[in-house]
């Protein structure tokens, strides 16, 4: 999570290479960077910013600590809220991550990272029509008409995913020759219609498995011969940048996104995904 909120001066840029370095795990650059905005004085955003780079470490205590003093100290920052919130939810402390989630979007009902976590939240709670409503939100504050430009073309994205197939297994890409792919920007709104509801989803197996149009995983053939097969596959490249912004883990997410998808269209559970080289 990456602050919407910048100190004065020349410290934006400053920041701005601070969250690239923690984004690709340059924890030695990070603090170094984390120094001098700390030379600039305390205030919300370096705050943020101390918490996101102890978010590297596997031990969440430290973030968790760090985070709710400086939630004390600035109670109506939505960021250090929403920081809160995560972490909380991270280290399965529900109640309490619910809590601060309300609260960062009490502040700003604008933020749609916190209404996307208070969801995940809500779903971990039992609370379905809360989840819905929350992945509602998220589904609108994304789709709005001042979104930025994408950062690559539809033909870039259909190139990797391309790339993707021809890295399949060989008996799985026989299986899935005849398998499309669309690129859309977001899901389509139906998503929020049935279970996960998750408007940020990153791709999208959609239609009659393999087992449903030909034959199980050992009876595969291929599905050039079948006529009026609805299945296909959907990348969703607005949710795909927002989490990779560079080309080199753009291409790489694509990669696992399809070979994931692919495998729902063979059939196979989550579990099931890593043993057939779709995880």
């Amino acid at each position: 999570m990456k602050s919407r909120r910048t100190p004065p001066s020349d410290a934006p840029a400053l920041l701005d290479r601070f969250h690239a370095s923690v984004d690709h795990g340059d924890r030695r650059r990070a603090s170094r960077l984390l120094r001098r905005l700390e030379a600039g004085g305390e205030q919300p955003v370096v705050a943020l910013a101390r918490w996101r780079l102890l978010t590297l470490d596997e031990d969440l205590a430290p973030a968790r600590s760090a985070v709710a003093s400086s939630v004390q100290r600035y109670p109506e920052d939505p960021d250090l809220q929403h920081a809160l919130g995560w972490t909380l939810l991270e280290l399965n402390h529900l109640d309490e991550a619910l809590a601060h989630l309300e609260e960062a979007v009490y502040l700003d009902e604008s933020y749609a990272d916190a209404w996307y976590d208070l969801a995940i939240a809500r779903e971990l709670a039992g609370d379905e029509a809360g989840t819905r409503s929350a992945f509602t939100r998220v589904y609108r504050l994304d789709t709005a008409p001042d979104a930025p430009a994408l950062r690559f073309s539809e033909d870039q994205v259909m190139a990797w995913a391309e790339r993707a197939y021809e890295s399949l297994p060989e008996a799985v890409l026989d299986a899935a020759a005849s398998l499309p792919v669309f690129v859309q920007d977001y899901p389509d709104p139906w998503i929020l219609e049935a279970a996960p509801w998750d408007p940020r989803l990153l791709g999208l197996f959609d239609g009659p498995t393999w087992a449903e149009l030909q034959g199980t995983w050992g009876e595969m053939q291929s599905t050039a011969n079948l006529p009026g097969s609805t299945a296909h596959v959907y990348l969703y490249q607005r949710n795909l940048e927002r989490l990779f912004p560079d080309a080199r883990s753009m291409a790489e997410q694509v990669r696992i996104t399809l070979h994931h998808e692919v495998g729902h269209f063979l059939g196979l559970e989550e579990g099931d995904l890593s043993s057939r080289g779709l995880g």
